[in-house]
């Protein structure tokens, strides 16, 4: 079995941080939790627009100022 690999480490890692889930992130984003996930383990892309409103949402909710090449650097 192979080492699973995490696309997004920063974006993961600063959910934790700020105890948010990823059913409430998906809601932010009208997105199902389904969706979101296919996006986090790359099955589907991110879109610009989905970009800015994750790191949207970490200003508003989660009170940090991401960069998006923070937020969406790929872990691999």
């Amino acid at each position: 079995m192979g080492k699973k690999i995490v696309l997004y480490p920063n974006l993961i890692a600063e959910l934790a941080r700020g105890g948010v889930t990823i059913t409430r992130l998906a809601k932010s984003l009208n997105l199902s939790r389904n969706a979101l996930y296919r996006k986090l383990d790359g099955t589907t892309t991110f879109t610009l627009k989905d970009m800015v409103a994750i790191q949207n949402f970490f200003n508003d909710e989660v009170g940090g100022a991401f960069s998006l090449d923070y937020l969406f650097k790929n872990g691999d």
